[in-house]
Order: C-alpha cells, then structure tokens, then sequence
C-alpha cells in the first residue's frame, strides 16, 4: 500500500481507537481488531446466506406467510410485527395458538422486500466552489505536499 508524508488521525472502524494509519487506506488499528471485522463480515455472509436459502424455500404463490415468513422476506422484527398485529395495523387471522397468518398481497404492497431495501440511492454531490477544496487548502491543512493529495485523490477514484 502507498504511504505518504502524513500524520492524519483515523478512527478504528472496530473498536474506535484514535490511531495514526501507515498506509491510505488502514480501516484498523491492530490487527487484532482486523481479524475481529473480518470475523464479523464472514459470520454475516453466513448468516444471509441462510436467510436467502430460507425465502428461497417460500413458495411465490403462497398467499399468506407466518410470521417467521414475513419476518425473513420483509426484514421486520418479530416484535414489530406483533405489535402491528396487535394494533390492527396489519390484517391478521388466527387459526389458533402460534397460527398467526399474515396475507402475503398486504404485506408485499405495503412493505419493501429486505433485498430491495438494502439499495441504497446516493446522494447528489454538490460541486459548487462554495463547497470543493483546491489542492492547496487541501495540502496546506494536512501538512502534506500537493503531489500526495493529487495521487491521494487518484487513488479514492
């Protein structure tokens, strides 16, 4: 990785230490935290990996879900959904004790399915000079040369 003529002061994206990089683009500040977020990340990839195996296995024609269904296709707590049941937020029909059912055509117009969800819309950035440093300020603020922002900023492209 590229390193530079800087002293800039990052936050450990693991445990929130304030630490001094060695490269651009250190996210941690041992490598113990490292380890700790690649655990985390694989342990979640598993973990959706299993939840789309599970929706996989809901039939699309189905035309009302459980509770657990709607739990996993729509991203919603089980509490949430209890409450709305209880508010009569949501049409609900009970067969019986645990036999809560939820009509998949209600839920699927008025909640977004999780995958759907996730995508998140980038927000429009303002390049007004009001708004935009030059490389100077840039360089003059880190304490850095002007050569190292410019292949700084090549390299966050």
């Amino acid at each position: 990785m590229p390193r530079g003529n800087y002293t800039i002061q990052r936050s450990c994206e693991e445990c929130g230490k304030i630490f001094t990089p060695p490269t651009l683009v250190s996210k941690y500040c041992c490598p113990a935290c490292s380890k700790r977020a690649y655990k985390k990340r694989q342990i979640a990839k598993e973990k959706e990996a299993i939840r789309q195996a599970l929706i996989r296995r809901i039939p699309s024609c189905k035309g009302y879900l459980t509770v657990k269904e709607a739990m996993l296709i729509y991203g919603i707590s089980k509490d949430v959904l209890y409450r709305m049941i209880r508010q009569g937020s949501i049409p609900s029909y009970n067969f019986g004790q645990r036999l809560i059912r939820l009509s998949r055509q209600y839920m699927d117009e008025h909640f977004k399915t999780k995958a759907g969800s996730r995508k998140r819309k980038k927000e429009a950035l303002s390049f007004e000079p009001k708004d935009c440093y030059t490389i100077g300020e840039i360089a003059k603020k880190f304490h850095i040369n002007d050569s190292s922002v410019l292949s700084l900023s090549v390299l966050l492209r």
